[in-house]
């Protein structure tokens, strides 16, 4: 192979040492071939779009489905550490713990609220729910309302940490930073660390295990077997345009569709939160491939809101990821980001932590660079909850109380800045200022009652960009 995992020869019936799925590579002419090949039994973890090979896992079984759609299997070497949960990781009862603790301490400004079960729980096996802190101050019901998940796939265990990293930013820095502030008080905020519990257990044991644990469909008990095991694909579970291509009927395929949709508990859990408010954006956090992905996942079509791409690639510029519309990859359904862009208008993005090096259980020490590279775009998604066009106009690229003053400094194009005591009002409507090559001075006459100053510019042609926010004492 030219690029990519070392290639270590041919698929053979010996790959399978153990009956434990074979990590390959396979050549593809077409993204709809290698949604084929998912239907088939193929597991994809990561696709090199140039060279035109997909990377990832299969079972013994699904073999012989994918030899009859020609597929050219070749052994890899496997990615990174592999099925290794490293000192650092937290388990679902740590990850309780310490919502609880962070709830506690910070009781003005967070609550942590059971939203449904595991599948185990129905099922009288355990008591893992589904957990979310939802951060806000005061009546947030109106507020602009945004939704970050981890862990839908159980071995991605680099995505709840980052989900608490995002809750551990707005709790403990909300004081000190004024963006952070502004959030706090003006947000309704859900955090979902874990989506998967149960099978995040399997995991933390060192199982590779992507699904949930429900084996009601078929599959047996053999959890052991790892992706190919029982058990339904939570991200492949979702209503919208369930059972299309990119979705295995399969019980113990990898990307198992379940029963029909939103047929587990823990899909319900998310059906239910994002029904109960109008929310603004859905991030979901997963790994591996260094990428940004935006609806639509089922179609080459482009989404129908001209918004969704440009806040994509700025996300994909603040992390250094990829950023493309989804099916560009390979075409999936019943995934997370077009059930809620689709059914619900949400602007929804899925971002993939790490390279091939990283896979998907990497040492926790990585767990730093992962968070500077995704703690900017958790700021933008919350920095545009109020105004998502804002993706369009000028950004203030300085914000700076000096004695009785405001200075601001905008990005190229600005010609006005205007603030709000606060909270922010409609476009057009604060307290204006004439920028001078994008600087511009404003007195600090304005006080509000929670100690924000709320600013953004405009450019000439009337465009105005994302808010940004400065102590008022």
């Amino acid at each position: 192979m030219a690029s990519g995992p070392r290639d270590l020869g041919p698929v053979t019936a010996a790959s399978f040492s153990g009956n434990r799925p074979a990590v390959v590579g396979v050549k593809y002419s077409a993204p709809a071939e290698l949604s084929r090949m998912v239907d088939a039994g193929l597991e994809i973890w990561y696709v090199d779009q140039k060279e035109k090979r997909a990377f990832g896992q299969v079972g013994a079984e699904s073999l012989p489905a994918l030899q009859r759609l020609g597929a050219q299997l070749r052994m890899v070497q496997s990615p990174g550490t592999f099925n290794n949960f490293g000192p650092g990781y937290h388990t679902y009862d740590e990850i309780k713990e310490i919502l609880a603790g962070m709830a506690a301490k910070h009781s003005d400004k967070a609550r942590l609220v059971d939203i449904g079960d595991g599948w185990e729980k129905t099922q009288g096996k355990s008591d893992r729910d589904v957990l979310a802190l939802q951060i806000g101050k005061g009546d947030r019901t109106g507020k602009p309302a945004v939704l970050l998940c981890g862990n839908h796939h159980a071995r991605e265990i680099v995505t709840p940490e980052i989900v608490l990293k995002i809750a551990e930013m707005l709790l403990e820095g909300s004081d000190s930073d004024p963006d952070l502030a502004h959030f706090v008080e003006n947000r309704d905020i859900w955090l979902i660390p874990m989506v998967n519990p149960d099978g995040h257990r399997l995991a933390a044991k060192g199982v590779d295990w992507r699904k949930n644990t429900d084996n009601s469909a078929g599959g047996g008990a053999n959890y052991a077997k790892g992706p190919n095991g029982p058990g339904v694909d939570l991200n492949r579970n979702y209503g919208f345009k369930w059972g299309l291509p990119g979705a295995s009927p399969s019980a113990t395929a990898p990307t198992f569709r379940g029963p029909g949709p939103f047929s587990e508990p823990e899909t319900q859990a998310i059906k239910r939160l994002v029904e109960s408010r109008k929310w603004t954006f859905l991030m979901t956090y997963h790994s591996f491939s260094n990428l940004i992905l935006w609806p639509w996942g089922h179609t080459n079509a482009p989404p129908p809101d001209n918004r969704l791409a440009p806040i994509g690639q700025k996300l994909g510029q603040l992390s250094g990821y990829k950023p493309q519309q989804s099916v560009k990859l390979y075409p999936t359904s019943g995934d997370t980001t077009d059930w809620a862009f689709g059914e619900h208008g949400i602007l929804s993005y899925t971002t993939e932590i790490g390279s091939w090096g990283d896979g998907f259980d990497p040492p926790y020490a990585k767990l730093a660079s992962f968070w500077k590279q995704n703690e900017p775009g958790a700021r933008l998604l919350l920095q545009l909850a109020d105004n998502p066009a804002h993706i369009f106009g000028p950004e203030l690229t300085t914000v700076a109380r000096k004695k009785d003053a405001i200075e601001v400094l905008a990005s190229r194009g600005a010609v006005e800045v205007e603030a709000f005591a606060g909270q922010a009002g409609p476009d057009g409507t604060g307290l204006k200022v004439a920028l001078s090559e994008g600087r511009g001075v404003l007195p600090a006459t304005l006080k509000s009652a929670n100690g924000l100053i709320l600013l953004h510019a405009k450019d000439s042609k009337g465009t105005w960009g994302p808010i940004k926010a400065v102590f008022s004492r």
